[in-house]
């Protein structure tokens, strides 16, 4: 057995950079519930993506076994409308998170990547509807961290598995 293979499994925790002082609390709890699995945790911050975030992406995510994305709000847009003036005309989700989640959730699918997203109350676009959520891209509550995520931790496992 080579020291690579004595590793834990590493996962991407992503969320936006500027947090409140209770999203940074949660954010906090999820980084320590999932190193209690035991994951090696990796993050970026504010500066992490360098100059080129096309190329930092797809480099740290080739080196992960699962992605968790917490959607913490953003934007606060009550009364924003979606699709103005059109035949689907419709109210937008209340809140939005950072739109860096959305892409690193969509390259964490293209790499075939166990996928969870945990969004905080009103964030509903994208993969943070949980109309969205299937095998590839699972959805949860953001508290308490690690509630119904069984079949997400078994997929990071086999995948890890997998690349040994």
């Amino acid at each position: 057995m080579t020291h690579r293979d004595l590793r834990p499994a590493r996962v991407f925790l992503g969320a936006p950079s500027i947090l409140t002082p209770a999203q940074q609390s949660t954010l906090d709890r999820w980084a320590g519930w999932l190193g209690q699995q035991p994951f090696e945790v990796i993050r970026l911050g504010r500066d992490g993506h360098g100059d080129d975030p096309w190329h930092t992406l797809p480099r740290l995510l080739a080196q992960v076994d699962g992605v968790v994305l917490l959607g913490f709000r953003q934007l606060h847009a009550p009364d924003a409308v979606w699709r103005p003036d059109t035949e689907e005309e419709n109210r937008s989700a209340r809140c939005w998170t950072s739109p860096w989640l959305q892409l690193e959730a969509g390259m964490a699918v293209a790499r075939s990547l166990p996928v969870l997203v945990a969004p905080e109350d009103d964030v509903a676009e994208g993969v943070f509807q949980p109309q969205t959520w299937n095998a590839r891209v699972r959805g949860t509550r953001l508290t308490p961290p690690g509630t119904g995520t069984g079949d997400w931790l078994d997929a990071v496992r086999a995948h890890r598995e997998h690349r040994r």
